[in-house]
């Protein structure tokens, strides 16, 4: 009987701990998405006919702060997303490494709109960037 009542005590210290590791692990395991809308759509190339390209993003954050702060600055990231969309060539976008470079150039991009608003803490709050869509038109 004194070790059931034992074994329970000790059942019922354990408990506070496990729902505190739960929290813990429900806000490392936050994921959220973020999709840019409209999808953006930007003559590019230079000199010459017309050239369109059209990307739809999408940021990948890990917490709801900073889901909330790139909220904040949608306009602008969709500015500086923009203004690089619309300085590539062709060269830059026909490959499938310049538009991984094109990709990541966005993200430091979007990184550095955080940073000069939240300090170091801002470079954390973008995990991804992604295209769901990515076309051109010559």
């Amino acid at each position: 009987m004194l070790f059931q009542r034992s074994l329970l005590a000790l059942l019922l210290c354990l408990l506070p701990l496990s729902g505190f590791a739960e929290d813990g692990e429900k806000e490392s395991s936050y994921i959220e998405y973020i999709e840019l809308q409209p999808p953006f759509i930007t003559n590019y190339g230079g000199v010459g006919p017309l050239k369109y390209l059209k990307a739809e993003v999408s940021i990948r954050v890990t917490s709801s702060e900073a889901e909330a702060n790139i909220k904040h600055h949608t306009p602008h990231i969709r500015n500086n997303l923009v203004m690089l969309f619309s300085r590539q060539t062709d060269e830059s976008l026909s490959t499938a490494a310049g538009r991984e470079q094109l990709r990541l150039e966005a993200m430091e991009s979007i990184r550095q709109i955080m940073v000069s608003e939240y300090g170091e803490e801002g470079f954390s709050m973008l995990d991804d960037l992604l295209f769901t869509s990515f076309v051109t038109q010559n």
